[in-house]
């Protein structure tokens, strides 16, 4: 039986839990705040599959991939980094920073689909989770906290875990901030090219009440219409609501997603990313989700605003070169 180990960075500035399996976060709380990272109530673990809400990491594709000027059709959707365990690097861990590493030696024959006429190329995945703004608590806190969840029930079906709402009982701090970074090496001999996204689901009181401001003069391909056709962003902020967004910006620009119902502004910092992905199914496709319960409209609490190297700006790399993809959260 498969086990899940949930580990957690517990900090003065706040707390973050992430999943070995498939470096995914689950949570980050400031401290004296409330919940940034959406996911939906009920979470499913289960091998081979991925999880719900959180931060995904989309490597070694985005979407269906894109190669040679065209929309491919890799399976899984996103690649196979988010349904796959990483292994926990626990002598970097420091109580606020965790390191989990995916390289091609962890991989089974047919996980790395790439393209007949691309070379197969081994990677070395290095991804860190950062708490910035205070000094961790002592490391026996949080060591010990790392959660074993099994995969399975006793009859074989998939274990579900609820994960409540949380908030940290400390004053907020204005250098808090949660930073992820994900480092792909080439350690083949021949180039590499990859998309990667950190698939950042930002939880907001009601997505209708939410603006995301800072990508206004952006050109973006609007993946809700056929062909993905390009347009550009005239007005100050990016709308949601009802109807679907599903976006990809050119544009590294810091960004800022307003929330009228919870009240706050969570600002999202990025670098080696010469995009942005803005994501909400709305009504229809909220519905449809089989991570969110259709009746409680859960598509309403997120927000996804992803740090993004997709489809035309997939990243090539030389043998032993490096490309470091980050996107920081802070919350005002």
């Amino acid at each position: 039986m498969t086990s899940f180990n949930v580990r957690t960075l517990d900090a003065a500035s706040g707390r973050a839990i992430i999943s070995d399996y498939a470096a995914h976060v689950l949570s980050w709380v400031p401290a004296g705040g409330q919940e940034v990272i959406w996911t939906p109530s009920t979470l499913r673990f289960e091998d081979g599959q991925h999880l719900g809400g959180g931060v995904p990491i989309c490597f070694p594709w985005f979407g269906p991939g894109f190669a040679h000027g065209h929309q491919t059709a890799k399976t899984p959707l996103h690649g196979f980094a988010r349904a796959r365990n990483w292994r926990f690097d626990e002598q970097s861990f420091t109580g606020d920073h965790a390191r989990f590493i995916l390289d091609a030696a962890q991989l089974q024959p047919g996980d790395a689909p790439w393209l007949d006429d691309e070379p197969a190329s081994d990677f070395r995945a290095v991804y860190d989770v950062t708490l910035g703004g205070g000094s961790a608590v002592a490391e026996a806190q949080t060591v010990a906290s790392g959660v074993h969840v099994p995969s399975e029930s006793a009859n074989g079906s998939p274990v579900t875990v609820s994960v409540p709402s949380r908030s940290l009982p400390s004053q907020l701090l204005p250098s808090q901030s949660l930073t992820m970074a994900l480092t792909v090496t080439n350690t083949g001999d021949k180039p590499m090219t990859f998309e990667a996204a950190l698939h950042s689901y930002l939880h907001v009181g009601d997505v209708a009440g939410a603006r995301l401001s800072g990508l206004e003069g952006a050109t973006y391909l609007d993946a809700t219409e056929s062909g993905f056709p390009p347009k550009t962003q005239d007005t100050s902020e990016v709308a949601f609501g009802d109807f679907e967004v599903n976006r990809v910006y050119y544009s590294d620009a810091s960004l800022e997603l307003h929330d009228d119902v919870l009240g706050r502004t969570i600002h999202i910092a990025k670098s080696g990313s010469p995009q942005t992905v803005v994501w909400n199914p709305g009504k229809a496709g909220g519905e449809t989700m089989s991570d969110t319960r259709p009746d409680a409209a859960e598509w309403r609490g997120f927000a996804a605003v992803e740090a993004a190297v997709c489809r035309d700006r997939a990243v090539t790399l030389a043998p032993g070169a490096s490309h470091t993809l980050s996107q920081t959260l802070t919350v005002a």
